[in-house]
């Protein structure tokens, strides 16, 4: 098998490859009669009237009849939403999280060449529930709020005529009593449902004889690769329908081109389908020498042409899908393999939602998302937690990018009813559960870049927080078994996020390993819980416990807000659902978590948990409202936080150069460390035009320890070589205060200005001890809480954090005098339960302080101010040693003695 990693194209010429093999497709195998039927496809975007609610209130009324005024509604063109949120600080006049019923009425004359055709309504997307008339009459309903469906609206259609078409979307919430979408997937999830028609609708005409339109959505078509031994042995599988009133004689032609639009492999299968019957013709041809898609080092496509002729050469029908020709496997303890090499996967999980647009998103902006991952590196992506547009697919395809597939089996596995909470799976929701399978299956079936399908994501998630029991095994069994018999050629998947240990079983929680082939874990070591260090340990435990299954990480993450800045991380209190996001924090944790990850080659991949903010309405965190943080870039697409560069600098093969903190540019203290992300072996840096020396870059991370900033602005400029080639980043930063003044919030991990105008910078300097914060503020799925302020101060926020244990500060100030404060506020103990002393270089300064003692009880403030010399270089260390019990403090100001 020849190797074609040395002809890999550029990603401008294989776009120019691909669009003149379009041509060919479209041109070549039509040399008869190709007039006479060709399939035609007439977009319905514009024009569209709108009326958010049910009409009457409560009722479907007449809004369905072709006579129904519409003349109040709004002129909408689709994609189209009514929802709008996330992405915000705050809600704004737009805000609409509206759940519940939306009409959608257009007028239209269908073009004179439909005449005596068949004609299909297709929707490529339509949130949750659809109900679909034509002039009055009803075509049918679909419930799912994902998949592609057809409706045949022969009958209904009136030729050379203006014709009324209605749509009745719901995307109401099952968990309200009596919601249609009761037993439609998902039940929730951490991601919001936006309502409406929000992909493309159209118009499809074909001969009454025609390859179906009927099979869940799908192509009618489908391609594999049955055996690649020299040659590449290719099964197609065609359903062809005839509609029509007489039998018809007819041709299976189906052709394989390659990217030039050559044909390379041809078959012909005669048939007669009867009226009414349905054919399904399965064809093998053999490709010579096949070009393998192989990943991004080659994604190369060919395509699959089926045409039904008349015996005499008519064309009646045909359909065109992609063809990438490759093997996979995939080892419980070397990972993934694509044409018999290892690849490590690497990449992210999206969602496919913007601000301002929802789910109503166009294929520009499918475009760009696929553009910016390529930029971040990634070889593999997860569509999480539904099926995606099929233009994500297409991109995938074309970039070579490896998908997992999903269907939007999320939390539960039961109803958002009584009997759902007693782990009862109705006939109902399975059968839902099952046809989005089935949509997901048939629709994506032919794309290359698909390796697995998952058939659900954290579904015991609600019984292991307590809601309800899980019974998922007997569902999951059942979709498990029906992926199988629609596709033998990948293998099943599933994300799990809750499985309990042998060793510590949960009451109502099943454990759903090993129903699939494969399994990913969604883990959150050190964001939700546990310390991220101990997420590797985590994964070998699993490992051990399912050797024989080929094991992912399904989802990693943790928020961070543009706005939202730490002097140094993990030294203060952050809550994952408060309102604290430190940008700083989200690029330590995937730094540390990804050192593990990396570390173990028996994970077949790892997805990012996310490529993008994205809107949740249950959220109220980081710095925006109705929005999970954990993106690697804005729900705006337009910032790519600085932990993007540090995957990029390892993914890429670009030259990365990317300076951290460019957006925490007032900073607090003048000593600080600088780091900077790059695939550079060293770079240098310097600061207004002053050397600052040349760092090492392990692990694309290099450190520029205690930097001195200069008093106002300052510029900084990092310089390196890669692979011969020169590159930099600079960023301005800027310093408002002395060199010889420092205030430290102790716990925090966020700064502080008081009434007085005195800026804390967030905990820092600082070694031992917990951090503590009183008033974590508002957070996401909990009550907000009213917590007691300290008295006997004017500064009452200053004090609701405090560091807790035997710890010292080293504060980095220059020789000289100075005046220290220490600012106290003891949260709970009573007088004797807490003694400690406070040495300053070594020398105790504070001797056997009881903090509720000398204040008079709790939260009550207290102030002790001494003075110290430095003397040196080394600065000033504070060490805080327990007599009894454990020592605190809640701000420490060290300001020179004037």
């Amino acid at each position: 098998m020849p190797t074609h990693a040395a002809r890999r194209l550029s990603r401008k010429r294989f776009r120019a490859t691909l669009a003149v093999a379009a041509v060919a497709l479209t041109a070549a195998p039509m040399a008869r009669g190709a007039h006479a039927a060709e399939r035609r496809d007439l977009p319905l975007s514009a024009g569209w009237q709108f009326h958010q609610g049910d009409v009457p209130s409560g009722k479907q009324g007449g809004a369905e009849a072709a006579g129904f005024n519409d003349k109040g509604w709004t002129t909408v063109s689709l994609p189209h939403t009514w929802n709008h949120l996330g992405g915000t600080a705050a809600r704004g006049p737009d805000y609409n999280a509206t759940r519940g019923a939306g009409w959608y009425r257009l007028r239209f004359t269908p073009p004179a060449d439909y005449a005596g055709r068949k004609v299909w309504l297709q929707f490529d997307g339509a949130s949750i529930n659809t109900e679909v008339w034509l002039n009055g009459v009803k075509l049918g309903v679909h419930k799912g709020a994902f998949g592609r469906f057809r409706f045949d609206a022969t009958a209904a259609l009136k030729q050379g005529k203006v014709n009324v078409l209605a749509v009745r979307t719901d995307n109401s919430s099952p968990a309200v009593a009596g919601s249609p979408t009761a037993e439609v997937i998902p039940m929730s999830g951490d991601f919001f449902l936006f309502g409406g028609l929000y992909r493309q609708v159209s118009l499809i005409a074909t001969d009454p004889v025609h390859i179906d339109m009927l099979d869940w959505g799908g192509p009618g078509v489908y391609a594999h690769t049955a055996a690649l031994d020299g040659a590449a042995s290719i099964e197609v599988n065609s359903r062809v329908k005839n509609d029509g009133t007489k039998a018809q004689p007819v041709v299976v032609k189906t052709t394989i081109v390659d990217a030039t639009g050559a044909t390379v492999a041809s078959d012909s299968h005669p048939l007669t389908v009867a009226p009414g019957a349905l054919e399904e013709p399965a064809q093998t041809l053999s490709v010579p020498n096949p070009h393998l898609w192989d990943g991004k080092a080659d994604p190369y496509l060919y395509h699959v042409v089926t045409r039904i002729e008349t015996t005499d050469g008519q064309l009646l029908d045909q359909v065109i899908q992609p063809l990438g020709i490759r093997t996979f496997r995939f080892d419980p303890d070397q990972g993934f393999f694509l044409n018999g090499k290892h690849i490590a996967l690497h990449g992210v999980s999206r969602h496919q939602d913007r601000p301002g647009k929802g789910w109503a998103i166009s294929p520009a902006d499918q475009a760009q998302d696929m553009d910016i991952m390529l930029d971040l590196g990634i070889n593999t992506l997860r569509l999480a937690h539904y099926q995606h547009d099929q233009a994500i697919y297409d991109l995938a395809d074309r970039d070579g990018v490896v998908v997992w597939a999903e269907i939007p089996l999320v939390n539960r596995t039961v109803p958002e009813t009584p009997d759902g909470d007693k782990g009862i799976t109705t006939p109902a929701f399975a059968a839902n559960a099952d046809s989005q399978l089935h949509e997901l299956i048939k629709q994506n079936y032919n794309h290359p870049s698909v390796v697995t399908w998952s058939i659900g994501n954290e579904v015991n998630l609600m019984a292991a927080s307590g809601h309800g029991v899980s019974n998922a095994r007997p569902l999951l069994t059942q979709l498990n078994k029906a992926a199988y018999e629609l596709d033998h050629t990948r293998p099943t998947t599933m994300a799990d996020c809750c499985e309990p240990w042998p060793d510590a079983p949960k009451p109502g929680v099943d454990v759903v390993a090993e129903i699939t082939d494969l399994l990913g874990y969604n883990r959150y070591q050190g964001w939700y819980y546990d310390k991220p260090e101990d997420l590797g340990p985590v994964l070998d435990r699993l490992h051990k416990l399912h050797p024989r299954l080929p094991l992912s990480v399904s989802e990693y993450g943790g928020g961070g807000g543009l706005t939202q800045h730490t002097d140094e991380v993990q030294t203060g209190v952050v809550y994952p659902k408060g309102h604290f996001h430190p940008e700083e924090l989200e690029s330590r944790l995937h730094e540390i978590w990804w050192a593990q990850l990396k570390a173990r080659p028996y994970l077949w991949g790892t997805f990012v948990w996310n490529m993008f903010d994205f809107a949740s309405d249950s959220r109220r965190e980081g710095d925006m409202v109705d929005t999970n943080d954990k993106g690697l870039v804005s729900y705006d697409r337009t910032v790519k936080k600085d932990v993007f560069f540090f995957y990029k600098a390892d993914w890429s093969d670009q030259p990365v150069l990317h300076l951290n903190g460019r957006r925490y540019v007032d900073r607090a203290y003048p000593v600080t460390d600088i780091q900077a992300y790059s695939n550079a072996a060293s770079v240098r840096l310097s600061l207004n035009g002053r050397d600052l020396g040349t760092a090492l870059c392990p692990d694309h991370i290099c450190r520029w320890p205690a930097v001195h900033l200069d008093a106002g602005d300052n510029v900084l400029t990092a310089t390196a070589d890669i692979k011969g080639q020169a590159v930099s980043d600079s960023i301005t930063w800027h310093f408002g205060g002395k060199a010889d003044e420092i205030r430290i919030r102790a716990g925090a991990s966020a700064g502080l200005t008081t009434a007085a105008g005195a800026r804390y910078g967030s905990d820092a300097f600082v070694t031992g001890g917990e951090p503590h914060d009183r008033n974590p503020g508002p957070e996401t799925g909990k009550p907000d809480k009213v917590i007691a302020a300290a008295t006997g101060t004017p500064d009452p926020k200053l004090y609701e954090t405090y560091r807790e244990g035997a710890f010292t500060y080293r504060v980095p100030v220059p020789a000289g005098r100075y005046q220290v404060t220490l600012r106290f506020a003891e949260p709970a103990l009573a007088a004797g339960a807490r003694v400690f002393d406070v040495a300053a270089n070594d020398q105790v300064v504070v001797m056997h302080l009881d903090v509720a003692a000398e204040a008079g009880g709790t939260l009550k403030a207290l102030e002790r101010t001494v003075t110290v010399e430095v003397k040196g270089k080394d600065g000033m260390a504070l060490d805080f040693r327990p007599v009894t019990g454990q020592a605190l403090v809640s701000a420490i100001d060290v300001v020179a003695a004037r």
